[in-house]
């Protein structure tokens, strides 16, 4: 027996294998149910369904038979998937996909909770307004524990505006790079 005729009976062995194993475990292979069926009777399902809602005869058992045999299907695991084939996709930005780049964020969650920055956006600025001075004093100046009591502590000083949105100006040339001279 040549090295060929080995290989063929062990490819053979090997489909034999795994025929009986799916056989076994209800997925299917030769004489047993496989996805195939299970589509075969959800389709029927779905037409007997139609023909019910849309006031049509049905043949009588036929609901009951097709129960059932889908029931034995999904107690073996037969059925591969429950998904719909036919749903439209989502809408872009919902369950499952990114928005499109450049487009709003998403509406605010219910109850006003606001969602957190995105990392690196920084925090956020104070408002324009600063608290007020204190009093002044009897003598007009203003008082440094804030009209009686304990000394108030001092102000922060106010964080510099925000730079524009725009691009930045370029820096000066490098004095080594002026032709002047």
């Amino acid at each position: 027996m040549g090295f060929l005729d080995k290989a063929k009976a062990a490819a053979n062995e090997l489909a034999a294998k795994a025929d009986t194993a799916l056989a076994s475990s209800g997925l299917g292979g030769p004489g047993g149910a496989s996805g195939g069926d299970a589509d075969k009777y959800l389709h029927d399902l779905g037409v007997l369904t139609y023909l019910e809602l849309s006031g049509r005869p049905v043949p009588p058992g036929e609901r009951d038979r097709v129960l059932g045999e889908l029931r034995s299907l999904d107690d073996r695991g037969a059925i591969r998937s429950w998904a719909l084939h036919t749903a439209p996709p989502p809408a872009p930005g919902a369950a499952g996909f990114p928005p499109p780049p450049g487009a709003a964020s998403a509406p605010p969650a219910p109850g006003g909770a606001s969602a957190p920055p995105p990392p690196g956006a920084g925090a956020p600025q104070p408002g324009p307004s600063t608290p007020p001075p204190p009093p002044p004093g009897p003598h007009g100046t203003p008082s440094p524990t804030g009209g009686g009591g304990a000394p108030t502590p001092p102000t922060p000083p106010t964080p510099p505006p925000a730079a524009p949105a725009g691009p930045a100006a370029p820096p000066p040339p490098p004095s080594w790079a002026s032709s002047d001279g």
